[in-house]
């Protein structure tokens, strides 16, 4: 048995999916591709998801999981100031997209712009997704602050607001610019918008 074989339909699914939605969106994306490329049956797609609506919903929630788990990451560690994770959490974001030869930018980002003006079911489930990522930026704000190594004259909450406008903003422009410069700035810019100010 190769280890192909062992990985459940569900999983092989996703993974194939996440990777044609980074690369032809969800409109250029159809279910048949995402079988063919993972080599399951039909009947599992809509077993495990559904439609092709819910299969997108199911792939953002990992993909805004696996944001949390690397800021997870980056703020446990001690050797680092606040303003120092965020932005060293930007930048392991802005490797893996130049890595991918600048296609691989934020799933959240391109979907919101894809579907958002038109499916409100899907906004909706977006602005939870976002909503859960901005709380813990503002959580790991807030234990700056009360470090003082965050400005206090704002509230986290809207420091927050910042942040996650900076990052996804971030890889709009360099979607179209390809320019790692840019994200190298972006990087400094998060230290500065959050840092105290003097």
């Amino acid at each position: 048995m190769t280890a192909s074989t062992t990985i459940p339909h569900r999983e092989k699914l996703l993974r194939e999916g996440m990777r044609r939605l980074y690369v032809h969106g969800f409109h250029g994306t159809t279910i048949d591709a995402i079988l063919e490329g993972a080599g399951v049956p039909k009947g599992s797609f809509y077993h495990h998801f559904g439609s092709k609506e819910g299969f997108a919903k199911q792939v953002l929630a990992r993909y805004v999981q696996f944001q949390l788990d690397q800021l997870g990451e980056w703020s446990g560690r001690a050797d680092l100031t606040t303003p120092a994770v965020l932005s060293g959490y930007f930048r392991a974001m802005a490797d893996r997209f130049i890595a991918s030869g600048h296609r691989d930018a934020c799933l959240a980002g391109k979907l919101a712009t894809e579907l958002c003006a038109d499916h409100e079911v899907f906004r909706a489930q977006l602005a939870e997704d976002l909503g859960v990522w901005k709380g813990r930026i503002a959580e790991l704000l807030r234990q700056g602050q009360r470090r003082g190594d965050v400005r206090a004259d704002q509230p986290a909450e809207t420091l927050a607001d910042a942040v996650l406008a900076l990052l996804q903003g971030a890889f709009v422009v360099a979607l179209a610019s390809r320019d790692d410069a840019l994200l190298a700035s972006v990087g400094t810019a998060l230290e500065l918008l959050v840092a105290p100010p003097g």
